[in-house]
């Protein structure tokens, strides 16, 4: 059943805690989550760490008579040294659009039994649903800030004035324990990958929901995934959290990510439809098909025929990787190249135009994403088109003959399939194979081939569009290995192999056994078809045809 964003399902793992302001020690000045004089820390006999788990803390507020003062602004809400259980990431979040102009969050982390200094965490208003989506349950709050091992908090909210965001929490995830590792959980850096001009963008290696641990029960009844049109434009955002993780942190920091997205910020899926790390590798985000246009929630009012691709960094503060540029490259090349879209073009998006290839901060008022990478987009623009600058696609060709009001937009790009590529466009399906050309199938013909298997089927691919005949109530398809006939509205009926050649002898559509009333059907030894007048069986055991006309 269809819920709009920010409507979800049971909230799997998530446990609100209350801070208990008695749990104060005079000598270290820690608050004990949950805790009162003499009680065990929080973290003392917790369950194991390999489930995914959200702690919410709430953050007291200040009241005005005390308030105390920041660099010369007040502070509204303040959670002193806490002892938490073990967690890898960390965010503030308050209810919706309560917080004034000007807030800012700022946290403390015990890592490793050492507590960090203050650390400011940008707030992010920008992302999420689009301001017309029919949402609930909605929370604003900070980007997450990835500590890697953190088993203690402090939180330090200010404002200009006295008035506070309602509501305030702080949010500790910890992630879990990555998915068992097999042969296809090893996925290969698409940022080793070429990006010299390439004849076929192929999708780079991603590493799946199913891979990185996405847990379903955190999203798989919220909604269906909502889609566009058509994948017009990339916007390149970064999850302003740490630079500084292993190869080995990616999937956690992902699972943190869909975590904080679901469960602390009322969103019904992860908010991107891709990641990528440091080290070039690329991850699944929102769910719906990778090679579909889902729409995220990354760009507020700009989610629709958009895609939204995260570079998991700072980088406001250092530079991307080589690694992860070449991943972006490569991506984005595969992304836009099958959908046919000119990278070096504009578009027009709910109103208002950008590039092909934007930057979060085009859309919004907002850093993202990172002054280091915006300001390598226009180098980014280049490097896409030369990559791309090779690639000649017979199905783009062929569509482009034909016109987009035959088309429609390219819903599923290009991909490689059995031999041959096929697209799918918003009113049928293109494909083309070596020594065939390229195909336009649509509607009951096109239901019907994909009912038999499509190109994995024994028909293999198409080798004309549909056809009229020489009866205007019959249309054909003729397929490498095979036929298929529409009668007037009937459901197409398919004929090959030695029955398709007998028919075709004794004149076809014109002959004598007029035009075909079935499918070839199955017998105990052979098959059959029908036709107006008559009959055609093979016999598997001897071989034979047999022919009879009523």
């Amino acid at each position: 059943m269809f819920r709009p964003e920010g409507q979800k399902a049971s909230r799997a793992g998530l446990r609100m805690l209350a801070i208990a302001t008695a749990g104060v020690t005079a000598a270290s000045g820690a608050v004990v989550a949950g805790a009162v004089p003499g009680a065990t820390p929080a973290s003392a006999g917790a369950v194991s760490a390999d489930p995914l788990e959200v702690d919410s803390l709430a953050v007291p507020a200040v009241e005005p008579v005390a308030a105390a003062r920041s660099n010369g602004r007040l502070i509204v809400a303040r959670l002193p040294r806490t002892v938490t259980h073990a967690y890898g990431m960390v965010a503030v979040t308050w209810a919706h659009g309560t917080a004034p102009d000007g807030t800012k969050v700022r946290v403390r982390s015990q890592v490793d039994g050492v507590w960090t200094g203050w650390r400011a965490l940008p707030i992010d208003l920008d992302e999420g649903p689009s301001a017309d989506e029919n949402v609930s349950g909605v929370r604003d709050g900070t980007v997450p800030l990835w500590v890697g091992d953190g088993s203690g908090i402090a939180v330090k909210v200010t404002a200009p004035g006295s008035t506070r965001p309602k509501h305030i929490r702080v949010e500790t995830i910890d992630p879990g324990s990555d998915p068992g590792t097999s042969a296809s959980g090893r996925v290969a850096s698409a940022g080793r990958g070429p990006t010299a001009p390439t004849t076929f963008p192929a999708m780079p290696k991603v590493i799946t929901r199913a891979q990185w641990g996405a847990d379903p029960s955190l999203d798989d009844q919220c909604w269906e995934p909502i889609y566009g049109s058509s994948a017009k434009m990339v916007f390149v955002h970064h999850t302003v959290n740490s630079n500084d993780y292993s190869r080995s942190d990616g999937k956690a920091i992902v699972r943190a990510i869909h975590a904080y997205h679901t469960q602390s910020r009322g969103w019904c899926d992860i908010g991107y439809n891709f990641l990528i790390d440091k080290y070039g590798k690329v991850y699944e985000g929102r769910r719906g098909g990778m090679r579909r246009p889902v729409r995220g929630a990354h760009a507020g009012d700009y989610n629709l025929n958009t895609v939204g691709v995260s570079l998991i960094g700072n980088f406001e503060i250092a530079r991307p990787t080589q690694e992860m540029k070449r991943a972006l490259i490569r991506f984005i090349g595969w992304r836009l190249g099958t959908s046919y879209v000119n990278v070096k073009d504009t578009v027009r998006i709910n109103g208002t135009r950008f590039d092909r290839i934007s930057g979060h901060r085009d859309a919004m008022s907002t850093a993202c994403p990172g002054k280091y990478v915006y300001r390598w987009l226009p180098r980014l623009r280049d490097r896409v088109a030369h990559y791309l600058s090779d690639y000649r696609s017979p199905i783009r060709a062929r569509a482009k003959d034909l016109g987009r009001s035959v088309t429609g937009p390219v819903f599923r790009g290009e991909d490689r399939q059995d031999g041959g590529l096929q697209t799918v466009f918003g009113n049928g399906v293109m494909f083309a194979k070596t020594g065939v050309g390229a195909h336009w199938l649509t509607g009951a013909v096109l239901r019907g081939y994909r009912e038999r298997g499509g190109t994995h089927s024994r028909f293999g691919f198409p080798v004309t569009d549909v056809e009229t005949t020489s009866l205007s109530r019959v249309r054909r398809v003729v397929f490498e290995h095979g036929r298929m006939y529409r009668v007037g509205k009937r459901q197409p009926d398919t004929l090959w192999g030695r029955v398709l050649i007998r028919y075709r002898k004794l004149g076809g559509i014109t002959g004598r056994l007029g035009v075909p009333t079935s499918s070839m059907m199955p017998t105990g030894d052979g098959r059959k078809a029908n036709f107006a007048k008559g009959s055609i069986t093979w016999n598997r055991d001897t071989g034979d045809v047999t022919v009879e006309f009523s």
